[in-house]
This record gives C-alpha cells, structure tokens and sequence, in this order.
C-alpha cells in the first residue's frame, strides 16, 4: 500500500491531505519521504497518527530537516516493525495499540498545550510507551496473582456440607455399663462373697420349690 491511499486530517479544521502531499511540503529530500511514507504503511493502523506526530518535531515556519526525520526514523521504524521499545535500560512491549494510544496521549498533551514544542525527539512518546506498557504488566501480573491463588484454593477445599452434617449429627457412643454401683464399691469383699453366696443358695431353693409339670392321662376308648 502506498502512503498515497492514506489521508492526513488537520485537528482543528478537519481539512483532509495525502500523506504524499503533507509529506512533500514537510521534508525536501525525496529519499527521506519515501522512508516515512514506508513507515506509515508497516505502522497501519496507525496511518496519519505517525506523520502528525513527526509534524510535532517542525520549527515553526521552517520545514523539517532532513537530518532530525533520519534521527528519528532510525529509531521508530526498527521499534514499530518489533512491537517493543528500549527505554530506561530495558525493553518494554509495545504492540501496535500501545503505540497508538501513547500517540493519542501524546496529541492530547498538544491540545491542552502542556506539551513543549517543538519535540526534541522520542523521548516524550517512549516516556508514554513505557507508562502505558507497566500498567498492562501489572494488569497481568494481578491476573496471575488471582489465577495462583484460586489454583491454590482449589486444592485445599473444605469438606462436603453433607459430610459435616454427618459428622454434628452423629450419636455419641453410649457409656459403659458399671459393673458396680458406688454403694457396692464401698462393702468389703467378704460380704461380697456372702451374698453371692447366699444369692446363690436362694436360687437353688426356689428352683427345688417349683412343682414338675404333671402329664393328664387320657383314658383308652
């Protein structure tokens, strides 16, 4: 796709430019325009988002010149094509949305007028990369700390209610039976031994008492 097909569309009129042309009256060195038109079709989605942010880098009333778009393209082109960017001793991811919602942050700044001009370089954009790219790291880290900790939850679950139920309604076991009540306790062994003694005498009395059953006999017919 040429940067023919894309259009460029002023934020405050809302006029609309090939990038072709824009370009053309931005920079005056043919090759550096073809490098930013290759830029911002690898960049797509972005489209337009990439050439108004390198206008940021104008002098006013001055075009770009060629050696500060070369400075800058030699850091976005290998960073747009990778999805990542080295800021602050390290890399941080930064896919296509990334890019296009620190280049929206970026306009904003422009529009509120707390955005100094002209940009020296990528420094404020990478700035804004790098902000936007720790948020979505703690995002994911809070998302696995989650998933850790109901993994671990999941392996330590309490017991069924049907089991506990079962548990709280149970009959306790019964007590033994005494085998002697606190009185008997108390009596010496040699009374003991006379009452099972006399116990047993009484038994046998009343067994010897007990008259035998008797059989009726019936008179042959």
């Amino acid at each position: 796709m040429s940067a023919l097909n894309l259009l460029s569309t002023c934020p405050t009129c809302g006029s609309e430019e090939s990038l072709d042309s824009l370009l053309h009256r931005l920079i005056d060195e043919d090759a550096t325009r073809r490098i930013l038109a290759e830029i911002v079709t690898i960049s797509l989605p972005l489209g337009g988002k990439v050439v108004r942010y390198i206008r940021l880098h104008k002098p006013a009333k001055h075009v770009l010149r060629v050696e500060k778009v070369a400075t800058l393209l030699k850091e976005l082109a290998p960073d747009l094509r990778r999805g990542v960017i080295t800021f602050k001793g390290r890399d941080w991811a930064a896919p296509v949305q990334t890019w296009s919602d620190a280049l929206d942050e970026v306009f904003r700044a422009q529009n509120t007028g707390s955005l100094d001009l002209p940009l020296q370089g990528n420094g404020f954009l990478y700035a804004v990369i790098t902000r936007l790219s720790n948020s979505v790291e703690a995002s994911a880290e809070r998302a696995r700390e989650i998933e850790r900790q109901q993994r671990a939850y999941r392996h330590t679950e309490p017991a069924p209610l049907a089991s506990l139920a079962a548990v709280v309604t149970a009959a306790p076991p019964a007590p033994a039976a005494p085998t002697e009540t606190p009185v008997q306790r108390g009596v010496p062994d040699w009374i003991k031994q006379a009452q099972q003694k006399l116990a047993a005498s009484s038994a046998g009395v009343r067994a010897e008492s007990v008259p035998a059953p008797t059989t009726l006999n019936t008179p042959e017919n």
